[in-house]
């Protein structure tokens, strides 16, 4: 029987049944999900792709059997509450875009129905690593202009009946260099001392 890496590692990581969309087989019950090279609504949704990491040191690790890779945005929102007899809502003040969300699942398989124990360090090792990681040659993180990932928490979770078989969950984050942070904050003040001096010029103090 031909292992087909892509099904299994959809099987260990969706057991449910969704909605159907494209690549939705009614007649396996599963999904077929697509890869890097067919790309539709991308933000949250997960895709098979070959992910590889570069450390500082030049050292360039390859996450096993092309594990799903999904990438998720939100913002920072202050809500005030309206004082007032029947006003409904709140004031809505923006803070900030955070970083993206980022989630690696995959899955390791050993040879001869043994625990893929090589696979299984070599996901373990990279996690242990305290350092942001840069992502090679991967056009979907270039979409969102993302070049280093800092990961956060690494799950290895259970896969009854399988001792050849281990899935895993990273958590990750999007890393932004520290100049370009600056650069950032430097055309907010920029803006912001702008638009003060043209509201002063409009009241006639100047």
């Amino acid at each position: 029987m031909t292992l087909n890496i892509k099904e299994l590692t959809a099987l260990a990581h969706l057991s449910y049944i969704a909605s159907p969309y494209q690549g939705f087989d009614k007649k396996l019950k599963m999904f077929n999900l697509p890869d890097i090279n067919n790309i539709g609504s991308t933000l949250g949704s997960p895709y098979f792709m070959q992910l590889s990491l570069k450390r500082q040191s030049g050292e360039i690790i390859t996450m096993p059997n092309e594990p799903l890779v999904s990438i998720s945005l939100q913002k920072t929102i202050v809500e005030t509450a309206t004082v007032g007899e029947g006003r409904i809502g709140t004031v809505k003040e923006y803070i900030c875009t955070e970083d993206y969300d980022i989630e690696i699942k995959g899955v390791c398989i050993g040879e001869n129905a043994k625990y893929p124990t090589e696979e299984v360090k070599t996901v373990k090792d990279l996690f242990l690593v305290n350092e942001a990681l840069e992502i090679q040659e991967n056009n979907f993180f270039e979409l969102f202009g993302i070049n280093k990932i800092v990961l956060k928490s690494f799950k290895l979770e259970e896969m009854v009946g399988q001792e050849g078989v281990q899935k895993y969950t990273i958590s990750a984050v999007s890393d932004m260099p520290f100049f370009a942070e600056l650069s950032e904050r430097g055309k907010f003040i920029n803006e912001s001392v702008t638009k003060a001096l043209n509201n002063v010029r409009l009241t006639g103090v100047l």
